[in-house]
């Protein structure tokens, strides 16, 4: 699958005009959710995924193409993973709360690729995704294929459609200490699971500090290497940027912002250190 998306960034205390706006412009009330989303980091040197001991059986014709398209990027690169769930606010968060085994949840598991190079329209982001739905055991089938449980964030969204386009306004929590975010390398005593339960929603702290809200547009085309397809995506995307224009400032987005590569490491390489003092010993 190929996605292409605008961004735009909406305050906090625009949000309900943006909620009302989109409304009108979809002609349907929002879909809220929130999701707890885990993220799984692959390992320094691609293995794909090759161990399907945890599989869920008999694999659906539908899934085992998308595993085998998935087994072939991490084949070549690794990347960190998402593992998605959909939770209540008031049911799976806080003290009542009843701890969750997720490899007994059904849940998404989601890659997206190193957006492409920016062409003819900076303004959109464009990169290859793979995601399966309603997959059970998903920790366990990444930790057999040697992904390290990394860090979690819950996952607040407004979603709404628009002739097969997306509008999808996000906004992330942290769901523990700062600490919990660094890279894995710089933790001492890195966890290996998620946590067993979540804390209260009026507890968790947004991830960004300004408290903004994320408006992607996004179309979505099954067949990546139909560039007529992925054209007439471009082209609706624009259309929908110019109508909305004055009410969403769409930005160029640096594609390094999404980019979930692991880096590689190289067999038979040696790590050079990161100063050479000349004419020393």
């Amino acid at each position: 699958m190929y996605e292409l998306f605008l961004t735009a960034l909406v305050e906090d205390s625009d949000i309900n005009t943006a909620l009302a706006v989109l409304s009108g412009f979809c002609s349907m009330q929002p879909w809220e959710s929130v999701s707890r989303v885990v993220y799984f980091q692959g390992p320094p040197r691609p293995s794909g995924i090759t161990n399907q001991r945890s599989f869920e059986k008999p694999i659906r014709k539908e899934a085992a193409l998308l595993w085998k398209e998935l087994h072939q990027n991490l084949s070549r690169q690794s990347f960190v993973l998402q593992a998605r769930y959909e939770i209540y606010k008031d049911r799976d968060l806080g003290p009542s709360a009843k701890p969750v085994d997720l490899d007994t949840v059904p849940g998404i598991l989601r890659w997206t690729d190193f957006p492409d190079p920016p062409r003819n329209q900076p303004i959109l982001t464009q990169r290859k995704k793979v995601e399966l739905w309603e997959q059970r055991k998903l920790l366990s089938v990444l930790r057999e294929n040697n992904h390290q449980y990394k860090t979690e964030t819950v996952e607040e969204m407004y979603r709404f459609f628009r002739d097969d386009v997306e509008f999808c306004l996000t906004r992330h929590y942290f769901v523990g200490p700062l600490e919990d975010y660094v890279p894995l390398a710089a933790k001492s005593d890195p966890p290996v699971e998620p946590k067993p339960t979540l804390p209260a929603w009026e507890s968790l702290t947004r991830v960004d500090s300004q408290n903004r809200w994320i408006l992607q547009v996004k179309a979505h085309v099954v067949q990546d290497n139909k560039p007529d397809e992925i054209k007439k995506a471009q082209d609706q995307l624009l259309k929908f940027r110019t109508d909305l224009e004055g009410v969403f400032d769409f930005k160029v987005i640096d594609r390094k912002v999404h980019d979930t590569r692991v880096v590689m490491q190289q067999q038979g390489v040696q790590v050079l250190p990161q100063k050479v003092l000349l004419g020393k010993s």
